[in-house]
């Protein structure tokens, strides 16, 4: 799942381009009587002797070229470039640097005014963001369910308000729509730069009251600060960490701390040629290398931050071979629309997958950058330019007034959209009825809160009701896809006489410590379950959301047997290329009733859960049990029993789906015909 401003050639106005979020960023632009640094050095005083017109950075749009096709190929499924979403953390640094450079400038002449600063970044960045929303809302109508377009809808109020960000922080639990459902995620980092521009303004000014090194000294302790912040929250809310302003400004601080009073940019042509090399190994490097599944952003941020930083830095000093690469006028090109691009992409990523359903990755890579370059150089040509350049026509009354217009139009379609749970009237009744599934409670499915605990809780504290502590017992331990066996096994555990606890978090599975380093409650909840099973020595132990056997599972596995412990594995769920209600919404809407899963089913399930079989064959201390064997015969899977989806998402058990799935799992776990005995008091109802 963003920056700066951009500068014409100093033939005209010095246009205000700027890219925001890892995306092209926005900031305001300078006018004609802007003044600027001469990119060699101010003078150590806030206020510097000689200033010059903003001039243009053919190498910095060249550095905007290569972040927003970052992230544009990494978001069209580019798999060989799994870090290109750092495009956003380049932006930040570039409006970083510009950004704060001409408010150094200003503020240093005596001239700056927050209306002015503010009206600039209104001509710079709403127009086109008023407007490809606008476009996106209305293709998101033709083409969004009813429960997609309540969650697009909530996006647009929170975007045009600036706090996307916030929102989109909020949705990221467990089961919330996936990010390709959200056509303006990409918003996050428009949110937080513009939060950043309403603090750092006023920041520069209050230090100005207190001499020329004290803007220094600011920048460098809320560096340190958000850096320090940024790291830590990695390991309480990695969410809060990527979305929110604190854990974000030490990116954008990097350039404001380069564009400080007193940076000297050097004017030798080896430093500059290796300071622009290095910087940019250092991106695309980390381009090449970094994975969505690292931590991020934290100190691994820096990498792609400083790398920026240096590209910026050895180009203000003599031009070479380096930064006439990056100022070719392909790059230049790429640079100029990098706004535009960045804010048409996503919507077409989203969009288009829920239009076209499945498509081969090379053409919709290839299609997919195609028409977002046209488009963003449409919107550039006929939307960015014509506000930013035409100032007569756009005056900044009827600037303020399109922007007002603008966002009580959108604020007003979502609130519809929102009050009438997405504009059902779309759909046929029977869609509808279907599609309302994506909005299930599965709270009771899985036990949440009590027994399961979703995403980056601190440590769970499990209830005592999830702990059994007579026998004959039994306890189901792993993440969310044995988590929702559970009421069926506590139901047949009833009747043969077990009491049944449970011990599940999202995304987490049993025994692997290594993999919870990416979540770090599992690793203390794995730790609690170990400790708690070699304690209590349940008989019967239900392992469940293993994808792929281990030597440590296999070693922790022997250790329970010798412990007398009996081991279930219970293997994958079926899985589908996208929600359960949300496949059958779009079969009924074309006219088709199958319930059969077909070419809607991931292979990668069924040939997962064959594996596993093949792995514990010979393992006596073993009982593996496939669930596709189980309740499907080793078929195809239906997605709905009488009427009721089985999953709400693409994997994820509906109490009908916990039924027929669960039932005959459950006989197998216990392995015959209950006994007439009655449970004990201290099995856990469901």
């Amino acid at each position: 799942m963003s920056v700066p401003e951009r500068y014409g050639p100093p033939a005209t106005p010095p246009p205000e381009s700027a890219l925001t979020d890892g995306v092209p960023a926005r900031g305001g632009a300078r006018t004609a009587g802007s003044v600027h640094n001469d990119g060699a050095h101010f003078s150590t005083s806030l206020r510097s002797d000689v200033h010059h017109h903003l001039r243009y950075r053919a190498h910095i749009d060249g550095l905007r070229a290569v972040a927003v096709l970052g992230v544009v190929l990494y978001h069209f499924g580019a798999t060989w470039l799994p870090g290109g979403f750092v495009g956003v953390d380049v932006f930040f640094v570039i409006s970083g640097y510009l950004i704060s450079k001409s408010i150094y400038a200003d503020v240093s002449e005596g001239r700056f005014s927050l209306a002015g600063f503010y009206e600039r970044r209104i001509r710079r960045i709403a127009p086109a963001f008023l407007v490809v929303t606008a476009v996106t809302a209305a293709f998101a109508a033709l083409v969004l369910l009813p429960y997609q377009m309540v969650n697009f809808a909530h996006s647009v109020l929170w975007s045009v308000f600036g706090a996307g960000n916030i929102y989109f922080f909020q949705e990221t639990d467990y089961f919330s729509p996936a990010a390709r459902e959200m056509p303006l995620l990409h918003y996050w980092s428009l949110g937080v730069e513009e939060q950043f521009y309403l603090a750092f303004p006023a920041l520069v000014l209050a230090c100005r009251r207190f001499g020329s090194r004290a803007l220094g000294w600011a920048v460098l302790v809320l560096f340190v600060a958000s850096l320090a912040a940024s790291q830590v929250m990695l390991a309480l809310n990695p969410p809060a960490a990527y979305f929110l302003l604190p854990f974000r400004a030490f990116e954008m601080l990097i350039g404001s701390a380069l564009a400080l009073p007193g940076a000297r940019f050097s004017r030798k042509p080896a430093e500059c040629i290796a300071a622009v090399t290095g910087g940019c190994a250092m991106i695309l490097g980390t381009m090449l290398i970094l994975k969505s599944t690292t931590p991020f952003p934290g100190l691994r941020a820096l990498t792609p931050c400083i790398g920026a930083a240096l590209v910026i830095w050895g180009g203000e000093g003599v031009r070479t071979l380096p930064t006439r690469l990056l100022g070719s006028p392909l790059m230049v090109f790429v640079g100029k629309i990098s706004y535009s691009l960045y804010l048409v992409h996503w919507p077409i990523v989203t969009l288009g997958r829920e239009w076209l359903g499945p498509v081969a990755p090379l053409p919709f890579l290839v299609g997919g950058v195609t028409l977002s370059i046209l488009l963003g150089y449409l919107s550039y040509r006929f939307v960015e330019q014509p506000v930013r350049r035409n100032r007569n026509l756009f005056t900044p009354r009827v600037l303020v007034g399109g922007l007002l217009a603008g966002t009580v139009t959108l604020g007003a379609f979502g609130l519809a959209a929102i009050v009438t749970r997405g504009l059902p009237q779309r759909f046929s009744p029977e869609a509808q009825r279907l599609a309302a599934y994506e909005f299930y409670d599965a709270d009771a499915v899985l036990r949440k809160d009590r027994c399961f605990f979703p995403l980056f809780y601190a440590m769970p504290v499990f209830k005592p009701e999830c702990l059994p502590t007579g026998h004959p017992s039994v306890l189901v331990w792993g993440n969310s896809h044995v988590a929702h066996f559970i009421n069926a096994i506590v139901e047949a555990g009833q009747a043969h006489g077990y009491v049944v606890g449970q011990i599940t978090g999202a995304a987490c599975p049993p025994l692997n410590e290594r993999y919870s380093r990416f979540l770090p409650y599992c690793r203390d909840m794995n730790i609690f379950a170990r400790e708690w099973v070699r304690d209590h020595k349940p008989d019967i132990l239900v392992l469940g959301g293993i994808i792929f056997a281990t030597p440590e599972i296999d070693e922790a596995i022997a250790r329970f047997a010798r412990e007398g412990i009996r081991v279930v594995v219970i293997g994958p769920v079926p899985l589908y290329r996208d929600a359960v209600p949300k496949l059958l919404a779009r079969r009924v809407s074309a006219g088709n009733t199958g319930t059969d899963a077909g070419s809607d089913a991931v292979p990668g399930a069924r040939q997962a859960d064959q594996a596993l079989r093949a792995h514990f064959a010979g393992n006596p201390h073993v009982t593996y049990i496939s669930v596709f064997d189980a309740a499907c015969g080793g078929s195809d899977c239906p997605l709905m029993a009488e009427g009721e989806p089985l999953q709400f998402d693409s994997s994820h058990f509906t109490q009908a789906g916990a039924k027929f799935f669960g039932r005959p799992v459950s006989a197998l776990i216990f392995g015959g015909p209950p006994t007439a005995t009655a449970p004990p008091a201290a099995t856990v109802a469901p």
